[in-house]
């Protein structure tokens, strides 16, 4: 069977080897691949898809488009507005969003979770705040625009009294909240760095989550690590997720710690 990361850009994905490593443990001699694909290609692609395509992993900028394609749409993906995993089932596909359980199993590891602030309002940060929202903790967003209001609302469950939608103008505020998230594509926080190095805001970070693992550290994530706070890169994040993905496109039952150490050391070779 033949599964794929889609999207773009889409050459520093290291989903081909967590898919592969647990191909290989579960003994299945499946291929996963890295396909480019811009914004309104992906419809046209899955239309050409035979029936040996098991699934197909999703991100930038596909996740929103994924819902349009499928038959089903699990509860998690129509909440947060984007799905990062699409599942054949007979002539079908049926659209999941495993992001939100990585980052769920990111919280349940804290032992204490305080007031958090997110910086952006794509389908990653809807992701979050979906995760989020068992939590009685207070959220502020920081938004670059405006119209994605509605969408972040609805992921974070219609707890409006513990939601506060900001000006991205107003971001170095988000320092000042014990617990940080960034889904920010590569450079947009920045600027961030160099508040921390020169403390000229109170900065509250105990916990940092930045979605992104490419070029790492970012320099925010380098910061905020020198003056003690913990940081998590999307790296693990992109392994939790994975599991999930993997169980789904499989439909097998496995040892999730064993699969998550697996996948751990995979993402590191």
């Amino acid at each position: 069977m033949k599964c794929a990361v889609l999207g773009s850009p889409i050459a520093h994905s290291r989903s081909p080897q967590l898919h592969l490593a647990g191909y290989a443990y579960l003994g299945l001699d499946w291929s996963y691949e890295r396909i480019e694909l811009g914004k309104g290609e992906l419809a046209g692609f899955v239309a050409g898809l035979d029936e040996t395509w098991a699934g197909l992993s999703l991100t930038m900028p596909l996740k929103e488009e994924a819902l349009a394609l499928a038959s089903h749409v699990d509860p998690l993906a129509h909440r947060v507005g984007g799905a990062n995993t699409l599942v054949r089932h007979g002539d079908q596909w049926r659209a999941y969003n495993t992001d939100v359980l990585g980052f769920a199993q990111i919280f349940k590891n804290q032992s204490r979770m305080g007031n958090v602030s997110v910086l952006g309002g794509g389908a990653t940060a809807r992701a979050a705040l979906a995760a989020l929202q068992p939590y009685d903790v207070q959220v502020s967003v920081y938004l670059r625009s405006s119209h994605r209001l509605a969408s972040i609302e609805k992921a974070f469950g219609g707890k409006s009294d513990h939601l506060i939608i900001k000006e991205w103008s107003a971001r170095a505020e988000a320092l000042a909240d014990p617990i940080l998230i960034s889904t920010t594509p590569e450079g947009a926080s920045d600027d961030l760095a160099e508040i921390v190095h020169d403390r000229s805001v109170g900065i509250h970070t105990t916990l940092f989550i930045d979605a992104l693992y490419g070029n790492w550290p970012t320099p925010l994530a380098g910061a905020l690590s020198s003056q003690g706070s913990e940081v998590l890169g999307g790296k693990a994040l992109l392994v939790y997720q994975a599991v999930e993905q993997i169980r789904l496109m499989t439909d097998i039952n496995f040892n999730l710690l064993e699969m998550e150490s697996l996948l751990f050391q995979a993402v590191e070779k």
